[in-house]
C-alpha cells in the first residue's frame, strides 16, 4: 500500500513539474523573442559608433566592450531556446568523437595554459543519429562545470568517448535507458563535488550553486533538455569533497534508428 502511495506522489510530483516546466517555457520564448529585438538594437548603435569612434579614443574599448556582451548575451538567448526546445534540433548521422574533439579545442582554447585535459576518445563506433550543434554544446556545457568545480584547487578533468553495449539489467535502473549498443561520454572531475540536496535539484531551470551573477542556472537543464530530446540518459555521481562524474549515453544510429521504427 506505502508503495503504491509512493509510486502516486511520484508520478504527481512529476506531473506538476512538467506544467511548470510548459509555462516556463511559453514565458521563457515571449522573453527570449523581446530579449533579441532589444540586444539587435544595442549591437546596431554599437556596430554605428565603433564605426565612427577614432580608434585611439577611449570609448572605442568600451564600444568594442558593450558588443562583446552582447554576442555573449545572444548565447545565452540560444540556451533558453534549447530549454524551450522552441529551435527545431537538424538531425543528421555524426561521428560523435569528431564533434566531441572540436568542443573540447574550443573549451581549451578558453583555459589557462597550465590547464591538463585527459582524454580518451574512442575514434570508432561513435556514430550518432544527432544535432551536432548541441551535442557540443552538452559537452562544453559539461566541461565548464567541471573546470569550475575545479576552480579551487589543482584537480584533473578526464573526458572519454566510448562505445558501451548497455545490458538490460543495468538498464532497467534508468528510465531512459534501454537495452543495446550506445556511445557513452564521460566527464569527470576531482572537484569539490556536490551533497545529496544539490544532487536532487542540478537538472532544475534556474537552480545554480554559484553566486548573484555569477551563472544562469540553466548549464544543466540544458544539457539535460537536450539528452532527453536525443533519446538519451545523464547519469550523475557526486560526493562532497570527492569530485563529480557525469556519464552521457546517446543510442548508436542502428539502436536509435530501430528504436523510432519500432515507436518507442
Amino acid at each position: 500500500m506505502d508503495e503504491a502511495k509512493n509510486e502516486k506522489m511520484k508520478l504527481d510530483g512529476e506531473f506538476r513539474q512538467l506544467q511548470e516546466l510548459r509555462s516556463i517555457g511559453i514565458i521563457a520564448n515571449r522573453i527570449v523573442h523581446d530579449f533579441n529585438n532589444t540586444i539587435g538594437i544595442i549591437r546596431g548603435y554599437a556596430d554605428l559608433a565603433l564605426r565612427v569612434a577614432p580608434g585611439s579614443d577611449r570609448g572605442h574599448n568600451f564600444l568594442e566592450k558593450i558588443i562583446e556582451e552582447t554576442d555573449s548575451a545572444r548565447k545565452l538567448a540560444e540556451k533558453l531556446r534549447i530549454f524551450t526546445r522552441q529551435r527545431k534540433a537538424d538531425f543528421k548521422l555524426i561521428s560523435s568523437h569528431l564533434i566531441v574533439g572540436q568542443a573540447i579545442q574550443i573549451f581549451r582554447e578558453s583555459l589557462p595554459a597550465l590547464m591538463d585535459i585527459q582524454q580518451d576518445i574512442d575514434t570508432t563506433g561513435t556514430t550518432v543519429f544527432a544535432d551536432a550543434g548541441q551535442i557540443q554544446q552538452v559537452v562544453t556545457g559539461l566541461c565548464n562545470n567541471a573546470y569550475d568545480a575545479l576552480c579551487e584547487n589543482d584537480g584533473s578533468l578526464k573526458i572519454s568517448l566510448k562505445e558501451e553495449d548497455v545490458k538490460a539489467s543495468f538498464a532497467e535502473e534508468y528510465k531512459h535507458l534501454n537495452e543495446g549498443k550506445y556511445v557513452k561520454l564521460t566527464v569527470s572531475d576531482t572537484g569539490r563535488g556536490m551533497d545529496q540536496a544539490t544532487m536532487e535539484r542540478i537538472f532544475e531551470p534556474f537552480f545554480t550553486t554559484k553566486e548573484a551573477g555569477q551563472g544562469a542556472g540553466l548549464g544543466l537543464s540544458v544539457v539535460h533538455g537536450i539528452v532527453m530530446n536525443h533519446h538519451g540518459e545523464i547519469i550523475v555521481d557526486s560526493r562532497l569533497g570527492k569530485g563529480t562524474t557525469v556519464r552521457v549515453y546517446l543510442p548508436l544510429a542502428d539502436n536509435d534508428i530501430k528504436r523510432e521504427e519500432e515507436g518507442k
